[in-house]
């Protein structure tokens, strides 16, 4: 079973390419810039490219959203050609902080609950904010999953381009 926070589905992409997987890691690294110190001024694809690990995300100049999709995968041969194989989710730690809140607003309701039924008196007055803590989770992940609704058709064009790119000559 898996411990995936609410709202963070993964979403499998492929990417194919005629090349072998060093030509074809070659080619998305050059159109992947890394990351600095200082961020880059224009909109590009930032992250690591090897063959066995494939992290990227689209940079949006003067913005930030923790919650934008990252795109983790490795490059896989393929007949005389390559794959990458991968999934777009949010960062792993934004992940692990949104289990850690959903979590904490189960057991802080589980708990209140506990101790109405234990006949604590004035114990019911505590059940919004569980509710209140789960609300305002859900609705950071919604506002920023919907800055980020282009993030994927965007990381999976540069993507493709970069791995279909005409050969090397």
């Amino acid at each position: 079973m898996s411990a995936r926070p609410p709202a963070t589905p993964l979403r499998d992409a492929r990417f194919a390419s005629a090349c072998p997987p060093e030509v074809a890691v070659a080619r998305l690294a050059a159109g992947v810039r890394r990351r600095g110190i200082l961020p880059p001024r224009e909109e590009v694809m930032i992250g690591r490219v090897t063959e066995r690990r494939v992290v990227l995300e689209r940079h949006v100049p003067r913005t930030r959203n923790a919650f934008e999709p990252v795109f983790v995968g490795r490059f896989q041969p393929a007949g005389t050609g390559s794959v990458l194989a991968g999934s777009f989710a949010m960062h792993w730690s934004v992940r692990a902080f949104l289990t850690f809140w959903f979590g904490f607003a189960v057991v802080w309701t589980g708990a209140v609950i506990a101790q109405g039924i234990a006949g604590t008196s004035r114990a019911w007055l505590l059940l919004p904010v569980g509710v209140v803590l789960g609300l305002i989770g859900a609705g950071l992940v919604a506002f920023g999953r919907s800055l980020a609704q282009t993030d994927i058709a965007w990381l999976s064009g540069r993507i493709a381009a970069a791995l279909d790119s005409p050969r090397d000559r």
